[in-house]
């Protein structure tokens, strides 16, 4: 089992259907989740909160509800022999994920949900020295970024964009995670995650 807490920041390009216009609509999440282990490799999670979100030149952003569900897979995890570098572990991961929200937009709600894909190569450092006052592990990670994000009436601007981040294992079950989205507009996100 596996639960979590996580805020981000970002902006994203959408394209309306009607007009073609490009507005950038901004989300501010808190999201919690939690998942199960099928297997040591396979993870499925539900995750839900609240997200404030608006479509700029609106002054005002909205309170909605946030929710959705998805898989992680650990597609590798080469542990590197001797001599060991600064890496010890070189992890290979795909996480795909379904959110639905909506947004105020003047006197409508329109309903959005965002599929994305990420498939992230992960370096792991074990380190060394009393674990009182050094983490467990540092993990560096990156790789591209699929997101559809779909509304009524509009459609991201750009789907393909690059993911990247560091997770510190404070203890072999908690760690927390900073990570970094870019399209063409960026979000920033971090989180605390437990592993039982």
């Amino acid at each position: 089992m596996s639960a979590g807490l996580y805020a981000a920041q970002g902006k994203r390009e959408i394209v309306w259907d009607a007009s073609g216009a490009i507005q950038v609509m901004e989300t501010d999440s808190v999201l919690g989740y939690l998942g199960y282990n099928i297997f040591d490799w396979f993870t499925i999670y539900a995750t839900g909160g609240s997200s404030e979100n608006k479509i700029q030149p609106s002054a005002t952003s909205n309170s909605e509800d946030i929710y959705g569900a998805g898989i992680r897979i650990n597609l590798l995890n080469h542990f590197i022999r001797e001599p060991v570098p600064a890496e010890d572990v070189v992890r290979l991961n795909f996480t795909t994920e379904y959110l639905c929200s909506s947004v105020e937009y003047y006197s409508n709600t329109i309903d959005w949900d965002e599929l994305s894909v990420a498939l992230t190569v992960a370096l792991v450092n074990h380190t060394d020295g009393n674990k009182l006052f050094t983490p467990e592990s540092i993990m560096l990670y990156a790789g591209p970024l699929y997101s559809s994000l779909t509304g009524d009436s509009f459609e991201a601007n750009d789907t393909i964009g690059v993911i990247g981040g560091i997770e510190i294992y404070l203890t072999d079950t908690i760690t927390v995670d900073f990570q970094v989205k870019q399209f063409e507009e960026t979000t920033v996100g971090g989180g605390v995650n437990f592993r039982f």
